[in-house]
């Protein structure tokens, strides 16, 4: 089964680089938006697996609502139907959260990314050094155009999950301490999709791709096998 990994705001195919030695025939393509905040989405042309880290799960849903005749199931990681507080998920982020993150992008003041890089992870997991790790190993890949950032902002201001989707299996994974996208996202996760198997990882922050490796890649796995059978 193909597996498809798509990436979160302000990065590129390049985080999902350690899960190579696992999933060594995967693709992970760096992703792009108009600058209106339309996603540009690769085709499918085989029957994949896709897993989504935060933006990328939106894009993921999206995927499966234009392209379900490929989509066989979904990993959803630190992520919500919506980004910004919606009617399909109320505690998503204030307006004024993401307006003072795009005016610091506007202005090239490099302080408005490198707070968002920090509330990726818990001040414990800091402490154990990883925001410096995630600076030096996937830092330099990270997009720094402004334009591709605003316009990967406007994409997670203006998108909302469909309340109706084609039925594929999903799973769920979410940091207990995530301090981008609140830990409310499972319960919404699972009212627009009942039948998904969640996670709430405990004591976890956003960036659970990098800190908890192996438990993504142990539910990547096993939804694999059960989309084989």
């Amino acid at each position: 089964m193909h597996i498809l990994f798509l990436h979160g705001f302000a990065a590129g195919g390049a985080v999902w680089e350690p899960y190579r030695s696992e999933f060594p025939d995967a693709r992970m393509p760096t992703l792009q938006c108009s600058g209106d905040g339309e996603p540009i989405l690769p085709e499918l042309d085989e029957p994949a697996i896709l897993v989504g880290w935060s933006m990328g799960a939106m894009l993921a849903v999206e995927l499966l609502r234009r392209q379900p005749q490929f989509v066989k199931g979904l990993v959803l990681v630190s992520s919500s139907p919506s980004f910004v507080v919606s009617d399909v998920f109320p505690e998503g982020k204030a307006p004024s959260a993401v307006r003072e993150l795009r005016d610091a992008i506007t202005k090239g003041d490099p302080k408005g990314l490198q707070g968002f890089q920090k509330q990726l992870f818990t001040a414990a997991e800091i402490r154990d050094g990883w925001l410096a790790r995630f600076r030096l190993d996937i830092g330099p890949s990270l997009p720094t155009d402004p334009a591709t950032l605003l316009a990967q902002l406007a994409f997670l201001e203006n998108y909302r999950v469909p309340r109706e989707l084609p039925a594929v299996p999903v799973t769920i994974l979410h940091g207990g301490r995530d301090a981008i996208v609140d830990a409310a996202a499972v319960a919404a996760w699972r009212q627009l999709i009942p039948g998904a198997a969640a996670r709430l990882v405990a004591e976890a922050g956003h960036a659970l791709p990098f800190v908890r490796r192996d438990e993504v890649v142990a539910a990547i796995a096993a939804l694999r096998e059960a989309c084989d059978a």
